[in-house]
């Protein structure tokens, strides 16, 4: 372009971008709203034709939640308050349990939800409000949809795996390994983590045949970082319940199938594992005998 057009052009395209980013605002305050309103009648006791209308539109609300959480994940601006929107209502819908949710195609979806998430980049308060709305959509999960769990664990264990993941990253050691804020809102995540881990094992059930494949995620991205001895703490006490799942066999699995350095890392786990915690569980079973 010119000069004199470039002159005029610079005004009209900066205009024209405050005009697209006031749309955006003003689309996404209408889509907030919309979310406010279905966890606010998920609160409230309906009954009668009201209440059988509202619930047979479960699985619509799903998909709409799904697709605003993937647009909303686009938009850095908007995650802080969006998207824990959108997982603080999916939990409260996935707690009505599969009498509404009856097909578990519809809980599955989330899953979805759950992966799409950013959990970089964030400011630390909005980092722990996305962390605990993924805690709370997996714990609904797992309390109450048993048919899910059956038919889509590892769906499960990646969306779980990706906390994992982020508190390892985000609680790595650094500096002089003194109490910050921030540090203060890692362990509360990790705290959640270890919460979780005691949730999966108490569903032997469905997830038993997986332990191996938990313990051998969580080796392989622990040999990656140096942990605050802090957050280590809470997310070792959460692996050694996912290795009281596990028996010798698979054990010598994953001995045999880690690569050279995450076999180290698993052997250093299992002799403290074995020392510390076996042996203390097993002299309380004893005591309880």
């Amino acid at each position: 372009l010119s000069p004199p057009l470039q002159f005029v052009m610079h005004p009209l395209l900066l205009k024209m971008n405050n005009i697209f980013f006031l749309l955006l605002y003003c689309f996404l305050q209408q889509v907030m709203s919309a979310v406010i309103l279905v966890k606010l009648l998920l609160g409230c006791p309906l009954s009668g034709e009201k209440e059988k209308a509202f619930w047979l539109s479960s699985p619509q609300l799903i998909t709409a939640l799904v697709m605003q959480a993937k647009e909303a994940s686009q938009e850095h601006a908007v995650i802080p308050t969006l998207l824990v929107l959108i997982l603080e209502t999916a939990a409260v819908l996935l707690r009505q349990g599969e009498g509404i949710l009856s097909n578990p195609h519809h809980v599955t979806l989330v899953f979805s939800i759950l992966l799409t998430v950013p959990l970089d980049h964030l400011k630390t308060e909005d980092y722990y409000s996305i962390f605990l709305g993924i805690h709370e959509v997996l714990f609904s999960i797992l309390q109450c949809h048993p048919k899910v769990m059956l038919k889509a664990a590892p769906s499960f264990l990646c969306s779980f795996h990706k906390l994992v993941v982020s508190v390892m990253h985000e609680g790595r050691q650094k500096g002089d390994g003194g109490m910050t804020d921030e540090l203060g809102v890692i362990l509360k995540c990790a705290q959640l983590v270890e919460r979780m881990y005691s949730y999966i094992a108490a569903k032997t059930e469905e997830l038993t045949v997986l332990s191996s494949f938990i313990v051998g995620q969580y080796v392989t991205e622990l040999q990656k970082v140096t942990l605050h001895p802090a957050v280590k703490k809470h997310l070792t006490e959460g692996i050694y319940q996912i290795l009281d799942l596990c028996i010798e066999r698979d054990v010598k699995f994953l001995n045999a199938s880690l690569p050279m350095g995450v076999r180290e890392v698993l052997k250093e786990l299992y002799s403290d594992y074995t020392h510390y915690h076996k042996t203390l569980k097993l002299g309380d079973e004893k005591y309880t005998a």
